[in-house]
């Protein structure tokens, strides 16, 4: 009699135990899906920075394209303006040269 109320005791621990293991299970597997999400979720952000990330730098070298051209533009002004300067003082020089050798 004793061995079968022994054994009764054990199996109905044993029960209990399987709820609580099975009610962790269940527990985790819940965990393991959101952590599963989560990754994914970080995987998809990543992707979306690394995107943003090449956008930003496309911009970057477009702006720095916008910075240079009024520098660019100047410089070319500034080349018109001496070279415009060499040439009349060339011409001046030169005509005054051929009215000298007229005389």
């Amino acid at each position: 009699m004793e061995d079968t109320t022994e054994l009764r005791e054990k199996v109905a621990h044993l029960e209990e135990r399987e709820k609580s293991n099975t009610h962790r299970i269940n527990s985790l597997e819940e965990k393991v899906e959101n952590i599963h999400e989560l990754a994914s979720s970080v995987k998809l952000l990543a992707s979306e920075t690394k995107a943003m990330r090449e956008d930003v730098n496309s911009m970057d070298n477009r702006l720095k394209e916008v910075e240079e051209k009024p520098a660019k533009n100047w410089d070319s002004i500034k080349m018109y303006i001496i070279t415009s300067i060499i040439s009349l003082i060339i011409g001046t020089g030169g005509g005054a040269l051929i009215a000298l050798i007229i005389k």
